[in-house]
């Protein structure tokens, strides 16, 4: 099954740097997936955003909602850290193709790119659909060389 997974198209994330993926990925809506799935981020104050990097963003219902309006069929995935929840990821299996959009490429796509990997399936980074509201993210290039290097050559898609 082909399954896109929509990463953190929250309120509390867009900002200048990213906001162009909220137009972008509602254009995805209309290719032939199986699937839909976002992740939804939830702050905690016991959680290590707070603890150790002071980030107390996303905690309120405000800045949880979505950016980008899902389609009706959307499955969504709570979470509370850079990954998935050990449920989210169980939504996945080996035979999946699993399509990453969303922000941030740096962060949260990346470590959902490795736990795919660490469980047998292949991410696809849509990379014209990903973006960043860091500070100061990883440069989009090194971003691409990282994971052809760690997911294989055509983990990369372009101009989907």
């Amino acid at each position: 099954m082909e399954k896109l997974l929509i990463v953190d198209m929250q309120k509390g994330f867009m900002n200048e740097k990213n906001k162009f993926l909220i137009d972008r990925i509602k254009k995805l809506f209309s290719k032939p997936f199986d699937k839909f799935y976002a992740t939804k981020f939830v702050n905690k104050k016991e959680s290590p955003f707070v603890i150790f990097l002071n980030w107390e963003n996303l905690m309120t219902k405000s800045e949880q909602e979505f950016a980008v309006e899902l389609p009706n069929d959307v499955t969504i995935l709570e979470k509370t850290s850079y990954s998935l929840e050990s449920g989210g990821v169980n939504q996945f299996n080996k035979t999946d193709k699993v399509y990453l959009c969303g922000t941030d490429y740096d962060a949260c796509v990346l470590a959902i790119a490795y736990q795919l990997f660490d469980k047998g399936i292949k991410p696809y980074i849509l990379i014209d659909y990903v973006g960043s509201a860091s500070k100061n993210p990883l440069d989009k290039e090194q971003f691409i060389k990282l994971c052809k290097r760690n997911f294989g050559e055509d983990s990369i898609i372009k101009n989907f």
